[in-house]
């Protein structure tokens, strides 16, 4: 099962991280360095940005010294804020079976645990601050965040190693 960010969602949580590690100082984020510094597209970087601002999470100011920053504390901005700001509510928009054989009406006969499942993603999001991910974002890149066996892409390296190994 898939279980992923939009790339538009993506792209968002990159730049609000970003912005997060740099909300202390006060300053505004240009939005070169955002793209460059979080590996966006440049040409899409303004309207990810556009989309934190118009949820109000962060604000833009023009001219030389203005650019993008933050407009609360990370520690008071929830992740699910950040997800939503992208993709919009967090609730299925159809069918889980996706007109399978569905007999009721109304709902079919996955909706109950389906619903527990969303509510209970959407309160760890909301539950998760930004500030946190900025966090861990910041010790994955020093090297300090201990890497679970259970991390997807040490699973995809792991698996590599053991089909290229000889039996």
């Amino acid at each position: 099962m898939q279980l992923t960010l939009t790339r538009r969602g993506d792209y968002v949580v990159r730049a609000a991280i970003y912005l997060a590690r740099a909300y202390g100082d006060g300053g505004y984020r240009k939005i070169r360095e955002v793209a460059d510094e979080m590996a966006l597209p440049r040409s899409y970087t303004p309207q990810i940005l556009n989309l934190l601002a118009r949820a109000g999470l962060a604000e833009a100011r023009a001219g030389r010294e203005g650019g993008y920053r933050l407009r609360r504390d990370p520690a008071q901005v929830s992740l699910r804020e950040v997800v939503e700001a992208a993709d919009g509510p967090l609730r299925p928009d159809r069918c889980s079976l996706r007109g399978g054989p569905c007999r009721w009406e109304d709902m079919c006969a996955l909706h109950p645990a389906w619903e527990a499942a969303t509510a209970a993603l959407i309160e760890s999001l909301q539950a998760t601050t930004l500030a946190s991910v900025a966090e861990v974002d910041a010790a994955l890149a020093s090297g300090r965040y201990p890497v679970p066996a259970s991390a997807h892409r040490l699973q995809t390296k792991r698996g590599a190693r053991s089909r290229s190994l000889p039996s």
